[in-house]
């Protein structure tokens, strides 16, 4: 991104930002400070659950990426809650593709071949949200029932499954890679060459394994603001944040402030009003949402280094020289 764009965009997204703490007011904050302590409690488990699952999907292709385990899960489990608390800081494509790719290049993979591993981490988020950001759109601007927006939705996970599946079991995808590598600039940007592209990519029961967890963890995400909006007192059904969720972590592709402060918001501010939540409703559950999600992390980073460091300890006690 050019220099100057990036600037517009970060500035872009501050003054979103701020402009939705203005147009809150106080009696947002005092909806997120007096919530309903159960539903923040499941909120809370939702994350941890879906970060945890996000762990596994990452030590699952980076074991098939480098043909041996590199690491146990609580090791896998501590590099991914790092970085994303530290896209709380930092711009989060920043965190999560230089982040991880060094944590996994400490694990003893090539930097080239981690930086893949990170990438195709991502494009199983990207290709299930890609998939469903229309027909949740059609679903927000009422141009299908509920039950017809399910239907679509589990239509189109079964349809990205098989296209996958057909994909990487007839070794499309292979040919496919083999051609990309030879545009310049696309081969550039995802780190593509011969070392790389000779066995990048993903056996398709691993594949299909990787798109389970994709779908697992993105479902804890959404249930989990759902019930944040539950928590402030918003009584709306689980389906209008199903809808609204596949856009709005979209917009990360093009965040360039910290952990998408600003895009993301008013993502969630805009698509809530399309599907009818009020205006002051809809603001008090982007701030609300942005005030959990922000401790949610930081408490699930504290105890993902607690459960590396008692995994060291044990290491050293079985062998000293550990």
């Amino acid at each position: 991104m050019k220099r100057w764009l990036k600037l517009a965009l970060q500035l872009l997204s501050l003054v979103l930002f701020g402009a939705i703490l203005w147009l809150g007011g106080p009696q947002a904050w005092r909806q997120v400070v007096q919530g309903d302590a159960r539903f923040i409690l499941i909120s809370f488990l939702l994350i941890g659950s879906a970060t945890m699952l996000s762990a596994n999907r990452l030590r699952l292709i980076a074991r098939a990426v480098a043909g041996r385990e590199l690491a146990p899960w609580q090791r896998f489990y501590h590099l991914n809650m790092t970085a994303r608390a530290l896209g709380l800081v930092v711009p989060r494509g920043l965190s999560t593709v230089a982040g991880k790719s060094v944590a996994i290049h400490a694990l003893g993979v090539s930097l080239k071949r981690s930086i893949w591993i990170v990438l195709t981490d991502s494009f199983f988020d990207l290709s299930l949200l890609g998939a469903l950001v229309l027909p949740a759109l059609w679903f927000l601007k009422g141009g299908v029932a509920p039950l017809g927006f399910i239907a679509l939705a589990l239509g189109t996970i079964l349809a990205l499954a098989g296209g996958l599946w057909w994909a990487t079991a007839t070794g499309r995808l292979r040919s496919l890679a083999r051609g990309l590598r030879h545009i310049p600039w696309l081969a550039s940007a995802l780190h593509l060459d011969r070392e790389v592209t000779a066995d990048l990519l993903l056996p398709h029961s691993t594949t299909l394994q990787a798109l389970g967890l994709s779908v697992l963890l993105n479902s804890a995400l959404v249930a989990c603001f759902y019930y944040t909006a539950r928590a402030i007192g918003l009584p709306y059904p689980w389906h209008l944040f199903a809808a609204s969720f596949p856009a709005t972590q979209l917009s990360l592709v093009l965040a360039v402030t910290p952990g998408g402060l600003g895009l993301i918001d008013a993502g969630w501010y805009g698509l809530l009003l399309l599907g009818g939540v009020p205006r002051q409703e809809a603001l008090t559950f982007v701030i609300a949402q942005r005030a959990y999600v922000f401790v949610f992390v930081l408490v699930w980073a504290g105890i993902s280094t607690l459960l590396s460091l008692a995994l060291g300890r044990k290491n050293r006690d079985e062998d000293p020289s550990y």
